[in-house]
Order: C-alpha cells, then sequence, then structure tokens
C-alpha cells in the first residue's frame, strides 16, 4: 500500500477482548500516518486497509507545523490508554518531514477507534508551542510519554494518583542528567507538568555516566504494583569513550526498569542496574538496517490471557517488531478496581 511503505512502533491496548495495534506507517509521499491492526492471540495480527487517523489539511494544529507548503504534516510515536469511562487516549507527536522537525505532543479520543476526536496540544494550557513548555531546557519534543495504569478487570487502565492521572516522559533536548520528568492531568487530555515548591522542574530519575542509561532515558509504560510504580524505559548509551559504558556501543538502546512511590510518583526507590534484554548474538549476527547500534526498544505493554506482552523495536536484518512476554500472575501487578488511590 502506498501509505505503508514502512512500519513500527504499534501502541496496543485491549478492545473488547481483542489486542488492537495503532502503528506508525511511513508513505510513498514521505507522511508518517497510523494504521491500525488487531489480534486475538497477541502474535498474529490482521491489518486495516486504509489508516486509521492522519494529518488532515485545514487542522489548526496541522496547520501551525506547516513550515513548508509543498510537503504534508505527519503523525509520529504515539502511546495508547485506556479510561475507566470507555474512552482511549491516544497521546503522539506532530511535525512536519524534514522541513520542521521539531514536535508538538497532542491528544486524540476515540471509543471505537474508527471515529476520532482531535483535542490539540496536550500542554496548550502552557506555552504556544512545545518548545516553550519548559523555558530552562527548550526541548525541540517531548516523546513517547508512559501514562500510570493499573490492572482492572484483566486490561490497564489509567489511574489516578491522589486524584490526579499522572504520566512520565522525556524532554528530548539539550543532553544532561535532568532528563526524565512527570507531568498530571485531570482528563488525560489537558497536561501540566510537576514543578517543585520553587517552580523549578522536577527530575525524578537522573542520567548515570558509565552506565547503559548515560545518554538519555526513554520511557515505554508505568503500571502500579503492590510495591509501587514499576516504570519501564529504554536506557540510550551515551560515547563509550566519554560518559558512556565503554563495553556497549554509542545510542545502543536497551530496556531496563524503575520503581517509584505510588504515593509520591516523583519518589524514585530502585532502579535496574543493567539492562533486562539485550545482546542476542542471533540478532546481532545480522546486517544493521535501522539504526547504527544495537536497539532493543521496548515501546508497549498490554496484559493478555495471563501474560504480560511486551512490544519492542529492532533493526537487526530488517526493521521489525519483536515480542517479549512474562506471566502476568507473578508479575505483582495491583489488580484494583477502586477508581482513586
Amino acid at each position: 500500500m502506498a501509505w505503508e511503505q514502512d512500519v513500527y512502533c504499534p501502541t496496543c491496548t485491549l478492545y473488547n477482548g481483542r489486542i488492537v495495534a495503532v502503528y506508525r506507517a511511513y508513505g510513498a509521499d514521505e507522511q508518517w500516518r497510523m494504521g491500525l491492526a488487531w489480534s486475538d492471540d497477541g502474535r498474529t495480527f490482521q491489518r486495516q486497509p486504509e489508516p486509521v487517523f492522519y494529518a488532515l489539511p485545514g487542522n489548526p494544529l496541522v496547520e501551525s507545523v506547516r513550515r513548508d507548503p509543498e510537503r504534508s504534516v505527519s503523525y509520529g510515536d504515539s502511546r495508547i490508554v485506556a479510561r475507566e469511562d470507555g474512552v482511549y487516549v491516544l497521546l503522539f507527536n506532530v511535525f512536519q518531514h524534514i522541513a520542521h522537525p521539531n514536535q508538538e505532543l497532542a491528544v486524540a479520543t476515540t471509543r471505537d477507534f474508527v471515529h476520532w476526536t482531535m483535542h490539540g496540544r496536550a500542554f496548550a494550557g502552557l506555552a504556544a508551542s512545545d518548545q516553550e513548555v519548559i523555558p530552562e531546557k527548550a526541548p525541540w519534543r517531548l516523546p513517547h510519554p508512559a501514562v500510570v495504569t493499573r490492572l482492572a478487570g484483566g486490561r490497564l487502565v489509567a489511574a489516578r494518583i491522589g486524584g490526579r492521572y499522572w504520566m512520565y516522559l522525556n524532554c528530548l533536548s539539550t543532553i544532561g542528567p535532568p532528563c526524565l520528568c512527570a507531568a498530571t492531568s485531570d482528563d488525560l487530555i489537558r497536561w501540566e507538568l510537576v514543578r517543585g515548591p520553587e517552580g523549578s522542574l522536577l527530575h525524578p530519575m537522573p542520567l548515570r555516566p558509565g552506565r547503559f542509561d548515560s545518554f538519555y532515558v526513554d520511557t515505554t509504560a508505568a503500571v502500579l504494583r503492590h510495591d509501587g510504580i514499576l516504570l519501564i524505559y529504554n536506557g540510550i548509551n551515551d560515547d563509550p569513550a566519554a560518559n558512556g559504558d565503554p563495553r556497549l556501543s554509542r545510542y545502543a538502546h536497551y530496556p531496563a526498569q524503575a520503581l517509584f512511590d505510588a504515593a509520591d510518583p516523583t519518589c524514585l526507590l530502585a532502579r535496574s542496574e543493567t539492562p533486562f534484554r539485550g545482546a542476542d548474538p542471533a540478532l546481532e549476527a545480522l546486517p544493521r538496517v535501522f539504526w547504527h547500534a544495537p536497539l532493543y526498544e521496548s515501546w508497549s505493554l498490554v496484559p493478555h490471557r495471563g501474560e504480560l506482552l511486551l512490544y519492542w523495536n529492532h533493526g537487526f536484518g530488517r526493521r521489525s517488531v519483536g515480542l517479549w512476554k512474562a506471566d502476568l500472575a507473578g508479575s505483582g501487578l495491583l489488580d484494583d478496581t477502586a477508581e482513586e488511590r
């Protein structure tokens, strides 16, 4: 299909008992669109023949990022989360490929994955563009948010902590120890950054020189467990000749975990000393066709039939999406049907 020359980065959830994946597709016209796929077993997916959600000319948000009138605007990396009332919330980046790489974090909602409502920028209440949301860092994007969820009735839904929804995200800008930040919302649509009493931006988890997560961290999923909030993230290695782990390649991506206090999501309790996946000899013997370093990029977590399925991106042999799985019963996830903690 002309709109689907390349596909990856599926964000998954459960809908009517099936796994639904909204994924990123690159077209022959250089536009990124959202495709839709579904699965009964989590391993074999059927794809819808047409894109489910994409940038339409005339939309105010779409036009606000357009710099080159000859180029289309794209929708990029996304995360989807279920709300208690049956609404599914998609957080995604909007940008103009090549002409305007700066990205805006936007929000759309759906109840049926057919009809979508665009709500605009997630941080519209803070500044006119994401470039100004964190003036002390001037990020060029706020990618890959991980909304804190809870297990309820066999699926993950957004969790309220202290009456509000929370998410972790990285402010990808001037790289340095303050990378991860947090935000809260009343409705999952309008978001505010978490700041300290004096107005300074809170950074719940610093980068670690000499480790696999020395360059920046990229959030994947956050889930309530009995012992706190489990954050799955990707650690990206810095230059091994400088601040990076000298045993690893520069910009290699490896998945790891951190644990935060459930009553205070900015309080870090523990984190991985090493990645929980990576260094696969069979994969790394293949040519790298996407990304110049080992890529074990965890992307989307979904419970299904007694298992926790974690989808991840790699570029060994071909650009592809892989699957890791774990036993749901032994995961320690807090199965709680209460709306609020």
